[in-house]
């Protein structure tokens, strides 16, 4: 397994800049919600600075206190060369640049999209990625950590463990048929253990349109920064999210008529039941992982795509792809051969969907990426 000490450089001509911000609500459940958000930006220059850190030290530790998470405490490195910095200027090269979110899986961190993000900004696009509470590990700009509670992690575990769910795990094939897929996905949907599972989607949601909301105050200027009438909103926003993220995108599609598109990485169908998502929607997967997210396609009433990705596992599609230690959680595919089936495919789906251009991801071929509808 190849080794990188540094991430690849970007596909865009723009620099990219990273910011963050700590967000504070009160979500619907009553609960304080204490957030962070990355913001990647494209820019003309890297001012000179070195480039920013890709994750905070204290991250080992927090991996270590979960049994969920252990597995991974000496499986990746946080010790590689971004290719974005720290707070440097915001591009002066277009009025304003289009808005997309970007949501970890669960467990994770809002920087594990780090290449992704940075490649879209590179190309002209302001990225958002979201720490959030519960579900995933973060530090604060102000210096408070967060790790993944022991909720979420009892609920993942009981799902994984959940013996309908291990029955129905034997059932999923590859490349089944889309009635057989449908109707396992909607058997997984139905579990009782699914409603202790959905609750954290949802507030997941409430995260990103919370976020949502803030860069609106931004682009007006209620909140002073670099952003000030640079986003372009008008436009609606896209979001891509990898596993548990996923399902995230799919409800925030569903339910914010501000997206007009959204993205799963090998993900699920976690809350959305047998409703509409009503916006356009790509799925890449690898395995049998058809066989969880099924239900969207036959449910939506806007175009549905499904991409199959032959030699990965799991978390082949973040950041882990180039900053793992450990092969027995890497798939054989080529690292940067993934990376750039990932990037093209996002970015020429929100380039159509968001922007409008003559392009479609029909017209992409991969060897080993094979449309399934």
């Amino acid at each position: 397994m190849k080794r990188y000490n540094e991430f690849p450089k970007p596909i865009g001509d723009y620099v990219v800049g990273r910011t963050q911000r700590d967000l504070d609500y009160v979500a619907s459940d009553n609960s304080k919600r204490e957030i962070t958000a990355f913001i990647y930006y494209p820019s003309d220059s890297n001012e000179g600075k070195q480039p920013a850190n890709y994750m905070f030290p204290e991250v080992y530790d927090l991996l270590g206190e979960h049994q969920l998470l252990a597995m991974l405490k000496d499986s990746y490195s946080i010790n590689i060369k971004t290719q974005c910095y720290d707070d440097i200027k915001l591009s002066d090269d277009k009025d304003q640049y289009p808005v997309v979110f970007y949501v970890c899986g669960g467990g994770g961190s809002p920087e594990w999209g780090t290449v992704l993000c940075s490649d879209l900004a590179s190309k002209g696009y302001i990225v958002v990625s979201v720490g959030h509470q519960n579900t995933t590990m973060y530090k604060r700009k102000d210096g408070k950590l967060f790790n993944i509670s022991q909720g979420f992690s009892d609920v993942l575990i009981d799902f994984s463990m959940d013996p309908k769910m291990l029955e129905l795990s034997q059932k999923m094939e590859l490349n089944p048929k889309t009635e057989k897929a449908v109707e396992i996905c909607r058997e997984v949907l139905a579990l009782p253990v699914l409603e202790r599972l959905t609750k954290y989607s949802k507030l997941q949601e409430e995260d990103v349109r919370y976020v949502a909301d803030y860069l609106y105050f931004l682009n007006s200027g209620e909140v002073d920064s670099m952003f000030n009438g640079r986003l372009m909103l008008n436009k609606g926003m896209g979001i891509v999210g990898h596993s548990y993220g996923g399902p995230t995108t799919a409800l925030v599609c569903r339910d914010d008529h501000r997206f007009t598109c959204g993205i799963g990485l090998d993900s699920g169908a976690f809350g959305l039941g047998d409703s509409d998502i009503n916006k356009p929607f790509l799925l890449m997967y690898c395995g049998p992982n058809y066989n969880m997210n099924a239900a969207i396609g036959a449910n939506n009433s806007k175009e549905t795509f499904y991409y199959s990705i032959a030699g990965v596992n799991h978390l082949d599609f973040c950041d882990i792809v180039f900053t793992c230690t450990n092969e027995m959680i890497r798939g054989e595919r080529d690292a940067m051969d993934m990376r750039n089936v990932i990037t093209d495919y996002t970015k020429v789906f929100f380039d159509r969907y968001i922007l409008g251009k003559d392009e479609n991801v029909t017209e992409l071929h991969f060897e080993g990426v094979d449309r399934t509808l």
